[in-house]
């Protein structure tokens, strides 16, 4: 099975089934890095997804990013541009919420931002379960969002869902193996913790989408 994967927390599963079937080959990049000729699958967040023209055929990962520790005025995040920042930015604009968003190099300047209050709302991954997601505060205003992460398949499907649900399996069964090896996988290096947490405070499920039509809108909008 040949996969184009983002090297984000979408590939997790599928570098996790990795450790039990040798037929998966992964090449690290962006959806919008594809090319011509298509893989079998490609891995990468829903707004990348909608953004690169491709279809979302399954949701991986839900409830990926969470506004902490509650919404407010002064908003921080990471990756100006990226899938977090244009879902958040959907949702206040669309909602004519009032706040003020600043932007950060890194998750240890952002994190120093909150603790001196610079901003008193953060924009992050789920490393715990501090806070609500983006897609929960969509799902208040009757806005379905399909999930964080999706796959895009151009293969076998039930290939797809085969392999990154056993990667899902092994995450759950054994975390801090599987964290180390997938870090071991990936092209940059992090502490495998980080790995652990993501998934374990994500919701891990393949299934396919409902209409998300009014999620393309919203991500060619704010995209611009």
């Amino acid at each position: 099975m040949k996969v184009i994967a983002a090297p984000g927390p979408v590939c997790y599963p599928m570098v996790a089934a990795m450790m039990e079937r040798k037929d998966i080959n992964i090449e690290f990049k962006k959806s919008s890095d594809i090319g011509k000729e298509k893989p079998d699958v490609v891995l990468d967040s829903t707004v990348s997804l909608v953004k690169s023209g491709l279809p979302i055929d399954y949701v991986t990962i839900e409830n990926l990013s969470r506004v902490a520790p509650k919404l407010g005025y002064k908003i921080g995040m990471t990756r100006k541009g990226g899938a977090s920042d244009i879902l958040f930015r959907a949702y206040v604009g669309e909602t004519k919420k009032d706040v003020e968003i600043q932007y950060f190099e890194g998750m240890s300047e952002l994190m120093d931002a909150m603790h001196a209050n610079k901003v008193d709302t953060v924009v992050v991954p789920a490393m715990d379960n501090a806070g609500i997601s983006i897609e929960e505060y969509f799902k208040r205003e009757n806005v379905a969002i399909p999930g964080s992460c999706g796959a895009a398949v151009y293969g076998n499907p039930k290939d797809f869902v085969e392999a990154y649900e056993l990667g899902i399996k092994l995450i759950r069964e054994k975390p801090e193996e599987t964290a180390k090896f997938i870090i071991e996988h990936l092209p940059m290096q992090f502490p495998p913790q980080f790995v652990v947490n993501t998934m374990k405070n994500s919701d891990l499920r393949v299934h396919k989408p409902e209409n998300y039509e009014e999620f393309i809108r919203l991500v060619k909008k704010y995209s611009s």
